[in-house]
């Protein structure tokens, strides 16, 4: 069985010192630090939720490109990353010509339908899609 010395030996023959193995040590924790980090500041992924009379009727991924019907009164199309009503039976067409989209807290309304379409940035489950 080898003494207590023998790691020594060993970091000798390879030419390292104690100085160069708390330098790796050191980098090596950094490095992970910084993974962590990265990991944990990832963006949340965000959604397109509609609510019809105050109820969520609709809540898909922003990157899920379509063509979705709000009841019969409205459609919104979802494609690049932005969203925008594409018809509306409303007179006004405010909603229609409010144009896309894409950041989180943004909303299109379509007050005489009671339809708000809007950009939330939560991390619910991607596969609710309800009707």
């Amino acid at each position: 069985m080898k003494g207590r010395g023998d790691w020594r030996e060993i970091l000798r023959e390879c030419g390292l010192t104690r100085g160069d193995l708390r330098l790796t040590g050191l980098l090596l924790g950094i490095a992970a630090g910084l993974g962590l980090l990265l990991l944990l500041a990832a963006p949340a992924p965000r959604y397109v939720t509609v609510r019809v009379d105050g109820t969520q009727v609709l809540q898909v991924p922003l990157d899920r490109d379509g063509v979705y019907p709000i009841g019969e009164t409205n459609i919104i199309t979802v494609s690049d990353g932005e969203v925008r009503m594409t018809h509306a039976d409303c007179p006004d067409q405010i909603c229609v010509k409010t144009g896309g989209i894409s950041h989180s807290g943004q909303s299109i309304v379509c007050a005489p339908n009671r339809v708000v379409v809007s950009i939330t940035g939560d991390d619910s489950d991607d596969t609710l899609y309800t009707r």
